[in-house]
């Protein structure tokens, strides 16, 4: 049961989830779901209390894309299928493109969602099919996922040593005059510090934890974290079981990874990432890169449902208001006020 204090922070903070994938809504739009973000998502962002989704329509990964190859044509139906589903929400689902759109306080009615990729093969290596999404609402970018694309190389691909390709250095300094949100989650070490080399302005991990805490794949060390925070950058914390812990992975363990952050490079540069499963159903073969056959749902976390009792705890582990406020959300705002443009611009 949570506290009333806990109640109370959570109601009036502005709740950013950095990290949503589009599989819960491929799915049940390929089972005949009309409106599955409206009926099937919505209604559980808002009892979490979530304002904010950074959801990534498409990716690198075959389950991004629908079950095909054919990246560039599944984004294209993705964001149309998000669109038809705004524009028949009557205001429920709100789409954010610029930093006008972002909202400053919670939302009682409306979810915003401002889109990502998770990774940029829908580019197909081509830097117009960049600014021909930014004008269809892409507002982020993860430059890779887990493999090679035509950017950089992944995680997967740490033995190369290999950073951005000549593309993905166009890649970035286009995303930063068109005001876009660089998401450096899942791209291998090197290819993380040519990003930040190169980039101006903050930039994001949306969804990963410690390395200290949890030597795993999607895990970054203490350099990179501090390396992100000296652009006035956020870490998103991941919620995946087998992310948090190797072993009996539970929610205060996922907290040691926020106060972790918050005590290397300050509380201003943690926020949340979480990357909820629960009702994604299942990912083609191929993207099966990190199953273990254990559970990566989080006991007391499992789904946005669960939320308050992450705020509870960050209560009970002596976060002061206003620090639980920006680990919530806060953070995030600010990055997304300073990178997107302003209307009109």
């Amino acid at each position: 049961m949570a506290s009333r204090e806990a109640e109370a922070i959570h109601n009036r903070s502005v709740i950013v989830e950095a990290h949503r994938d589009v599989f819960e809504m491929v799915r049940l739009k390929n089972s005949g779901e009309k409106f599955p973000l409206l009926n099937a998502t919505l209604p559980r962002l808002k009892k979490g209390g979530v304002t904010i989704s950074i959801f990534a329509v498409c990716g690198d990964s075959v389950t991004h894309s629908k079950g095909t190859y054919r990246y560039l044509h599944a984004a294209l139906e993705n964001i149309d299928w998000l669109r038809q589903e705004a524009e028949a929400s009557a205001g429920k689902i709100k789409i954010i493109l610029s930093a006008d759109d972002v909202p400053s306080e919670p939302s009682r009615d409306a979810v915003y969602f401002l889109l990502s990729f998770e990774g940029g093969k829908p580019l197909e290596g081509r830097l117009e099919h960049l600014r021909n999404f930014y004008w269809l609402g892409l507002r982020a970018m993860q430059i890779t996922w887990n493999l090679r694309n035509e950017l950089a190389d992944g995680i997967r691909e740490e033995e190369t040593k290999g950073g951005l390709t000549r593309f993905g250095v166009s890649v970035v300094r286009e995303m930063n005059r068109l005001g876009m949100l660089i998401d450096l989650a899942h791209i291998s070490r090197t290819g993380f510090f040519h990003v930040l080399d190169i980039a101006t302005g903050p930039v994001v991990c949306s969804h990963s934890n410690c390395r200290k805490l949890n030597l795993h794949p999607r895990t970054i060390d203490d350099d990179q974290i501090k390396a992100l925070a000296g652009t006035g950058g956020v870490m998103g914390i991941n919620a995946i079981a087998t992310q948090v812990a190797a072993k009996e992975p539970t929610l205060d363990k996922l907290l040691d990874h926020i106060s972790y952050i918050a005590e290397i490079v300050g509380v201003d540069h943690v926020g949340l990432g979480l990357d909820f499963v629960k009702d994604d159903g299942p990912l083609h073969p191929e993207d099966e890169l990190f199953n273990t056959g254990e559970n990566k749902l989080l006991p007391e976390l499992e789904n946005e449902e669960d939320l308050l009792n992450l705020t509870d705890r960050l209560v009970k582990r002596g976060f002061k208001a206003d620090e639980i406020t920006k680990i919530l959300g806060g953070n995030f705002l600010r990055v997304l006020k300073e990178v997107l443009k302003s209307r009109g611009q």
